[in-house]
């Protein structure tokens, strides 16, 4: 078993235990916190051990590697524990605000021989690895058309979140998702041109970006993170080809008893028959990414689904986006 520990007790944590009840691969064996309320509370619910004092952790349980779930602006220290320590690193996204800085925290970790894979789950995520899939196999023909868009109203539970040097605001938590989807989908970009809004604390919590990609393909993708009243987290993208047009949407919506009702389909119109929703095999992309690092290190392999230079790229093309905000100007990408 891959030993982990998640340093970090909160909701994605959560998520990331429940996903990994039953792996025959990872084993979460404790969780790290600096609030021993929230850092008990989740050891009693997952009944592992917790501990406050980071070196207390890494003494007693000599992991394979940690799971950075904490504030984004804590990544880096923690990241640069790590490598001290010699131990593997996933870290959740924004892995940082900066290309430069995780640029410097991969470089370090290479040196020392540590591995560092940033949690990008929608690259592991059934129904867009199926229009990957597709895309890439040449069965739509040529791509004409993309849109995209992941909407949530403003996290309640937390402060952080609308200061920008600490979160990146909806921009980099939210907005780079798709971002990076897109990147992964179509590759390197020739440049981008967003419109938006700023809050009174400087955050870009409603980004509406246009990238126009090197093989010739654009994609409008929408990221707003101040949805108002009870919206619920929902997701869409839309491409359409010569042979088909695509469409996975993943929301709750209103229905005429004006009760909430899960869509979450991905559908194929096809251009000479009948569309259908595609069969895609169910599995948690969370448990998938996290076994998938664990395998890549006991087996020496590069983490090729989430390599460390497609982290500092899609960062590159998050602060293109910022300056095309500000300025109102296309910004080309490096």
């Amino acid at each position: 078993m891959f030993r982990v520990v998640i340093i970090g007790p909160g909701s994605i944590a959560g998520t990331y235990m429940e996903a990994l009840k039953g792996s025959q691969t990872v084993k979460i064996t404790a969780v790290l916190g600096h609030r021993e309320e929230s850092a008990k509370a989740f050891s009693e619910k997952y009944n592992i051990p917790y501990y406050l004092s980071t070196e207390q952790m890494y003494n007693m349980e000599n992991p394979d590697a940690v799971l950075i779930c904490t504030p984004t602006f804590t990544h880096g220290d923690i990241v640069k524990t790590a490598i001290d320590k010699g131990v593997h690193i996933m870290c959740e996204k924004p892995f940082v605000l900066s290309a430069e800085t995780a640029q410097q925290l991969f470089d370090m970790a290479e040196e020392k021989n540590v591995r560092i894979m940033v949690m990008q789950v929608v690259r592991f995520w059934p129904e867009y690895l199926r229009i990957k899939q597709i895309i890439e196999s040449g069965e739509a023909g040529e791509v004409t058309n993309v849109y995209a868009n992941r909407l949530s109203a403003h996290p309640g539970w937390c402060s952080w979140h609308k200061d920008p040097q600490k979160s990146g605001g909806g921009l980099y938590d939210l907005h780079i998702h798709d971002i990076d989807y897109m990147y992964y989908l179509f590759g390197r970009v020739k440049n981008v041109y967003a419109v938006g809004r700023q809050t009174e604390t400087g955050c870009w919590n409603n980004v509406s970006t246009i990238m126009n990609f090197e093989c010739g393909i654009k994609a409008v993708i929408e990221g707003f993170m101040d949805i108002t009243g009870e919206w619920s987290f929902s997701t869409n993208i839309r491409i359409n080809s010569t042979k088909m047009a695509i469409e996975y949407l993943n929301k709750r919506v209103y229905n005429s008893k004006a009760t909430k009702e899960k869509v979450e389909n991905l559908v194929i119109y096809h251009k000479d028959r009948e569309p259908e929703i595609a069969e895609v095999p169910q599995y948690n992309p969370y448990r998938a990414q996290t076994e998938y690092f664990a395998d890549c290190v006991t087996e020496n392999r590069p983490t090729d689904t989430v390599p460390c230079s497609d982290v500092v790229y899609v960062l590159k093309i998050l602060s293109a986006i910022e300056k095309s905000l500000e300025t109102g100007l296309v910004q080309n990408i490096e």
